[in-house]
Formats: C-alpha cells, structure tokens, sequence
C-alpha cells in the first residue's frame, strides 16, 4: 500500500501532470533544474495555480529524494493492483506499464511512482498517453536517459506501444 495519501477529489492534482510535463520540456537534464522557489515562481509565471504547484512540486520532492518506493517492501516483480488503481487505470493503462516493464524500460520502483503519480491525478481521463508521459517524467527524474529517449520518441510520433 502507498505511503502517500492520495485524494482523487483534490482539484490541486488537477495540473500535476501538465505542471510535471513543463518542468520535463524545460529543463531537459533534471539536475540542472533551479531550487523549489525558482521553480515555483517560474511556474506561476507560465499560469500554474499555487496549489496545483505545490502538489506536484511535493510529490515530484518525494519521489526525486526517495531511496525505496515503500511498495518495494513487496513482491517488486508482481504487481498486484489496489481496487482503487483498477478503478482509475483502465486494461490499456495497464498494458501499456506492462509492456514498459517487461521491455526493461521501466524497472520495479519507476513503475510504482508512474502509478503513484497517475494515482495523484484528477480530473482527467487516464490513458495510456498519460501513461507515457508520467512514465517520461519519472525517468527523466532518476536519471534513465537512455530509456527516456526511447519513450519521448514514442510520444512525438504518436507509437502504439503494444
């Protein structure tokens, strides 16, 4: 079960992805990215409301500086998902971790912040383009170039992956 609490009636997690997909496109090596306050006042710039800021800011926080994904205490190679994560990530969202799991792009602990982080998300449909782009981004954030290239020209071209 995640450690982090997750309220799909938050409407602060409304912009978490567009907020996570702009830090992506703008700094392109996560690293270099500047400290929190910059980041917040380069996002209210772009049009981010505070809340929506701060939540995405919090959770991409946890996950940068996270040794171990807490649901890695489990059985990290089978994935058995929670009612709610049914519920919210359809058979193609699904498939689509799968197929970036067994193609070794996504390991264990990648793969359960991309479904943390699509847990967060509200008011919107998940698909597995949402599935892509989460995935991007946590990649892109632990530092997987290699695996982050291959799924950005996934989403530029528009690629079925299964």
């Amino acid at each position: 079960m995640p450690s982090f609490p997750v309220d799909a009636t938050n409407d602060s997690h409304k912009f978490m992805l567009e907020i996570l997909v702009y830090l992506y496109e703008s700094y392109r090596m996560a690293e270099l990215a500047p400290d929190r306050d910059t980041l917040e006042k380069k996002l209210f710039a772009a049009g981010f409301d505070a809340p929506s800021v701060k939540d995405a800011l919090d959770w991409f926080g946890r996950m940068t500086t996270s040794e171990v994904h807490p649901r890695l205490s489990e059985n990290a190679h089978f994935r058995h998902y929670a009612r709610e994560e049914l519920e919210k990530l359809d058979d193609d969202c699904r498939a689509s971790l799968r197929f970036l799991e067994e193609a070794q792009i996504l390991d264990a602990e990648s793969r359960e912040w991309v479904i943390n982080g699509l847990m967060h998300l509200s008011g919107e449909d998940i698909g597995p383009q949402e599935v892509r782009w989460m995935s991007l981004v946590v990649l892109w954030s632990r530092g997987h170039i290699e695996h982050f290239t291959f799924l950005e020209e996934m989403l530029l071209n528009e690629t079925t992956l299964h």
